[in-house]
């Protein structure tokens, strides 16, 4: 299911960016990245390559911004991520879970999104 996402209103500018990025060069694997997409990357500016990979939004108010973008799926489990990551935490007196839950989150974002939007898969998957 491809949606025609450059027509689509509510999307802002920087979403058919990124979008656009990942229809003509690939999409970013978890293991493993294409060869083009890894030549298309190297050859953006640093503001345009922070764009791609990164959603700051996302960083700050992560299972909040799930929920706006209507992943709510994934959302729910990086809420029960964070508040899992907060005990442990607490329990060994290291509170840098949290962060690192929440640099996934702000990573992974992007390609969340356009799996939903894009693709028409909204799963329960980090």
């Amino acid at each position: 299911m491809n949606k025609d996402y450059m027509q689509d209103g509510s999307l802002s500018e920087k979403w058919k960016y990124r979008f656009s990025f990942y229809d003509q060069h690939g999409f970013p694997g978890f293991w493993k990245l294409s060869p083009e997409y890894k030549e298309a990357f190297k050859s953006l500016k640093a503001r345009q390559r922070i764009t791609i990979q990164m959603n700051f939004i996302a960083f700050f108010f992560s299972w909040i911004y799930l929920f706006v973008l209507g992943l709510w799926k994934k959302a729910i489990i990086v809420l029960l991520l964070g508040i899992v990551s907060l005990i442990i935490g607490a329990i060994i007196g290291i509170n840098v879970l949290g962060l690192a839950v929440a640099a996934y989150v702000a990573l992974n974002t992007n390609k969340w999104f356009y799996e939903k939007e894009v693709k028409g898969i909204n799963t329960w998957g980090l």
